[in-house]
């Protein structure tokens, strides 16, 4: 017998006042809430009472750069930002206090994808250049050793990068995928015939989503075996947050969700993936799903999810 779900209320996202009138591209979770990163090397955070503040006013070198990408530790204890000119850096929690690593190993370049993985003082990271180089690194204590660099795909741009559970992923701007771990190089793992190119990726220890052009989303495990392709609209995926599960109610916990430009923001709930509401059409670069899900956008758009109303 066929069930159908009924369904609920999408939920309301809300803009809030933002500490800069810059551009964020990219978002993450901590231990103490979001964190984002903006034009001009503006690190902002919102607290506990709801209010959001600047951090970093000026970069990891106080030079200014425009960040592109920020990720936490697995423990939230540490971010690790990078972007424009080889800037690269990251924010102690408990001490607090900005920590300058740009240029590594002399590389000016710009970056534009940032994955880590694992707990602050042991943590991996991937940092993707313009050119498709990534550079590993590991960290020991406050110690950070480059590894080999690698080009996974050759001379195409990597879009994006994630990590989880030891894995790194990385997609690029041919429709590709690719997989590693410390021990083994990378390796292709789709999509065959998505024919978009690729500017997202999520991972969890079970679970991948990639997204691009024409609203195209795949998901599936993390070893890429199988791929569920999804059609979400009429606009180019900039931005995903896996959530808590495949299935997860988009009016509880923290659901998938994918967001990208003219204000498209999409979460997973029972029936599958649907539009949730707010008021405006701003491009929206970042998002993290969790208490509360937060979106990052154009022009200082800071957007927070309320639950469903349980009406439209």
């Amino acid at each position: 017998m066929w069930e159908f779900a009924s369904g609920s209320a999408p939920a309301r996202w809300t803009a809030v006042d933002s500490p800069v009138p810059d551009t964020y591209h990219d978002v993450t979770a901590t231990a103490k809430g979001p964190c984002a990163v903006a034009t001009d090397g503006a690190v902002v955070a919102r607290a506990a009472d709801g209010t959001w503040g600047l951090v970093v006013e000026d970069g990891p070198s106080a030079r200014g750069e425009t960040l592109r990408a920020v990720d936490a530790t697995g423990d939230g204890k540490r971010v690790w930002f990078a972007g424009a000119n080889g800037a690269l850096g990251c924010y102690d929690l408990p001490a607090g206090r900005r920590v300058d690593r740009s240029e590594p190993q002399g590389i000016a370049d710009g970056f534009g994808a940032l994955a880590v993985d694992g707990d602050r003082g042991s943590e991996k990271l991937l940092v993707a250049d313009g050119s498709g180089h990534v550079f590993p690194a590991t960290v020991d204590g406050r110690r950070l050793d480059w590894g080999p660099t690698t080009r996974p795909s050759g001379n195409t741009a990597v879009t994006a990068l994630a990590a989880a559970d030891g894995v790194g992923y990385a997609v690029d701007s041919n429709a590709a995928v690719y997989r590693t771990t410390g021990s083994e190089g990378w390796e292709r793992v789709g999509v065959d015939g998505a024919g978009n190119s690729f500017y997202a990726v999520a991972a969890t220890p079970d679970r991948l989503l990639v997204g691009g052009g024409n609203g195209r989303l795949y998901g599936g495990p993390p070893d890429g075996s199988v791929w569920t392709p999804h059609t979400l609209g009429d606009f180019t995926v900039q931005a995903l947050a896996a959530g808590d599960s495949p299935a997860a109610d988009s009016t509880a916990g923290a659901p998938a969700l994918a967001t990208g430009s003219g204000g498209s923001l999409y979460a997973r709930g029972p029936a599958g993936w649907r539009r949730e509401r707010w008021d405006g059409s701003k491009t929206i670069r970042g998002v993290v799903s969790g208490d509360p899900g937060v979106a990052v956008g154009s022009n200082g758009l800071v957007l927070e999810r309320s639950p469903a109303s349980g009406s439209e």
